[in-house]
């Protein structure tokens, strides 16, 4: 179950990253928030994503976003407020999945951030 979780001692989340390459330079992108990051090596571009994903964090706690973007992104609100991971229909419908899939060669990864 990919997760996002926000406390007192900081965040946490566990998202799916998909690493492929376009000509020289790779991309780590991660389907459920619809973010990128890139760089000429796989390890740079894990540090670009999480850079990024930082970056949308911090902006989107500190203007009361982030609950309405990740509904926007197909992430679903329970009655008891939590809010889970979209369906991978969705994410098909919704991201630019199906374009990184039809790719020849891609690695998906499970990756564990804690900001």
């Amino acid at each position: 179950m990919k997760r996002i979780e926000i406390n007192n001692t900081g965040i946490m989340a566990e998202l799916s990253l998909f690493m492929f390459k376009e000509g020289d330079v790779f991309h780590a992108y991660c389907p459920e928030l619809d973010l990128v990051g890139y760089d000429y090596t796989e390890e740079d571009a894990k540090k670009s994503f999480e850079y990024v994903l930082k970056d949308y964090l911090d902006y989107t706690i500190q203007n009361g976003t982030l609950e309405q973007d990740l509904i926007n992104h197909g992430w679903k609100k329970s009655k008891a407020g939590k809010v889970s991971e979209p369906t991978p229909a969705s994410l098909l419908k919704k991201s630019q999945l199906k374009d990184v899939l039809r790719k020849k060669e891609f690695h998906k990864y499970s990756v564990p951030v804690t900001l």
